[in-house]
């Protein structure tokens, strides 16, 4: 159905203004007006309006308060924002909700953190068994990041765990970076791991059962994804009822409090159904679900054959398998390398990984590609050349992630071919003072360190900025954007700042764009998605060191206010989080 433009829906409706002797008739009026604001629209010229009219979900008129009051009829609701800055929606491209959501925190898992001996790890694990019936699966979603900061030295092991849970099988995750699981006796038995039990083999994938040397028997202490696999299918680590719950507090407490109207998810196992059965499940509710959802199929490079990942790819010839306004499927994640510790080998290989790339692109998909390494930006840059000139698209849109080492090949390579640079510039604040020096290994291709957005923005490559993992808020990643302040107050590389405008436009409608959305999302103009954020102070004209502690009034989806902030002072403390752990940091 075509959309009436702008000016036409704009004249149409002043036209039965007057009419109708001043007023609009209530079927054709908005459902709301917001007025006395300062709406930054993110349109083609950064314009600014003060009040802008919705119906039905969607902008229907953009501009001053007297042209949108006066369009209003008597069952219109009006509301001041008192003069508050309004942006659009953010569009995270990048974050974590759905593999987090199945570690949701607890206090106990939150302490399990910070023990400093075996004696205090097993302490909460008896804590915990103590209120959880029998049989059933005693889990921490965190443990401790190195077995070094335990006064042993040591992983603890089932025969640490066993005499304070002899009736529940006891899972300890997510302890250094994931690479290490604990578990007791009774979970090795659910998951059929003895003594000479195999050790579990998947390609690309690495993973073991450690082995006491003295028994020979397993000691608990599982290490790397395909052994984890194991473990996780065995234990039942948390049902679909579960996952649903999971995504919807996550988002409730970390996505709509931050402003965020979409986001889109990489890790999305291939064709995972529960999590995309979760979603559908969630956004059936009869009270709605307050985010929209772009969902990838994360194609399994590593653990299958490249052989196994052609057949999967042609099996799924793109259509896409799912859009509807709230939830989209439609962009292949393709993991070149290691993301995290345990997988084997560091890199795909340069064959295996030109293939599984050219086959995507052939039948159509959208690819998005996390590369974290030279090797894998060079063979991911070929591979798309190759691509381009065997199956030219107009048009394709791939997106890089993570991307930090560019040559002017590579760039020269994504500008040639429309290639988008998805960056996560949040990090930046974790960074040492001395991350220079430690980026200046190989003088022949110089490391710019994370997120060299400048360097890609020079280059004419569309930059869309991202939370991943650590933290999820969209004002924080455009406060690290424009400033580039470490921990100690250090800037790393000021050259590579954004500013102010780009970042919005990385966190609004570059990221819609990238993902064919920018008809619907990413700015305020007539005809899109009523998704808005109200903001407590005024970013275009604050001190840029001050964005990160702007908080979010409101947060507003499809014409509804899904997040109203409890506290309205502007100058109330904002607190960002390590996620999934949920922890505060900045304090």
């Amino acid at each position: 159905m075509m959309k009436l433009s702008r000016i036409t829906l704009g004249v149409f409706l002043c036209a039965l203004h007057l009419s109708c002797g001043g007023s609009v008739p209530a079927p054709l009026a908005p459902d709301t007006v917001l007025y006395n604001a300062k709406i930054v629209t993110v349109d083609e010229d950064f314009s600014i309006a003060q009040a802008v009219a919705i119906k039905n979900g969607r902008f229907v008129e953009v501009g001053s308060d007297s042209q949108i009051l006066a369009l209003a009829a008597e069952n219109t609701e009006k509301i001041d924002l008192e003069g508050k800055t309004v942006l659009p929606g953010f569009y995270d491209g990048h974050v974590h909700v759905a593999g987090a959501a199945g570690e949701a925190p607890d206090p106990l898992s939150n302490q399990m953190r910070e023990v400093t001996s075996i004696e205090e790890l097993v302490e909460l694990v008896r804590q915990k068994v103590a209120v959880t019936p029998p049989g059933e699966l005693v889990r921490f979603t965190q443990g401790p990041g190195r077995a070094e900061q335990l006064k042993e030295k040591r992983w603890p092991t089932r025969w640490d765990l066993d005499p304070v849970s002899p009736d529940n099988p006891v899972l300890i995750n997510r302890i250094a970076a994931d690479y290490v699981w604990i578990t007791n006796s009774l979970g090795l038995a659910a998951a059929g791991i003895k003594r000479n039990s195999p050790q579990p083999y998947q390609e690309g994938l690495f993973g073991r059962f450690q082995i006491d040397p003295n028994s020979g028997e397993p000691n608990g202490v599982v290490m790397g994804r395909a052994a984890q696999h194991i473990l996780r299918e065995a234990l039942n680590v948390y049902s679909a009822e579960e996952l649903e719950e999971n995504i919807a507090s996550a988002v409730r407490d970390h996505v709509i409090p931050y402003g965020i109207t979409t986001y889109a998810d990489p890790l999305t196992a291939s064709n995972n159904q529960p999590t995309q059965h979760a979603y559908q499940r969630l956004m059936q509710r009869e009270e709605g679900f307050p985010v929209r959802v772009n969902l990838m199929i994360r194609l399994p490079i590593r653990s299958l054959s490249t052989e196994a990942n052609l057949d999967l790819i042609k099996s799924l010839l793109y259509a896409p398998p799912l859009e509807s306004d709230f939830l989209r499927v439609g962009t292949f994640k393709i993991s070149l390398d290691k993301g995290r510790p345990g997988d084997q080998p560091y890199i795909v290989p340069a064959e295996k990984g030109k293939q599984v790339l050219i086959e995507a692109h052939k039948q159509g998909w959208q690819l998005y590609v996390h590369i974290t390494t030279p090797e894998t930006f060079d063979y991911a840059s070929e591979a798309m050349e190759e691509a381009f000139r065997l199956y030219p698209r107009q048009d394709a849109r791939h997106i890089f992630t993570h991307i930090g080492m560019p040559t002017q090949e590579n760039l020269q390579t994504m500008k040639r071919l429309g290639i988008i640079a998805d960056l996560q510039v949040g990090r930046y604040y974790f960074l040492p003072d001395d991350a220079e020096e430690r980026y200046q290994r190989n003088p022949a291709r110089p490391d710019l360190g994370p997120n060299p957005v400048a360097t890609y923005r020079d280059a004419g490559i569309p930059v869309t900025l991202s939370s991943d993992q650590a933290p999820i808020g969209p004002l924080y990643g455009i406060w690290s954007a424009v400033n580039r302040v470490r921990k100690s107050g250090k800037v790393f590389r000021p050259e590579e700042r954004l500013t102010l405008e780009e970042a919005i436009r990385a966190y609004t409608i570059t990221p819609a764009w990238a993902f064919f959305e920018d008809d619907r999302k990413g700015s305020i103009e007539v005809g899109k998605f009523a998704d808005l954020v109200v903001l407590g102070k005024d970013i275009l004209s604050m001190d840029p060191m001050g964005i990160k502690d702007i908080p979010v009034l409101r947060t507003m989806m499809d014409g509804n206010f899904v997040y109203v902030n409890p506290n309205q002072d502007p100058d109330q403390k904002v607190v960002y989080y390590r996620y999934p752990a949920r922890i505060s940091f900045l304090d």
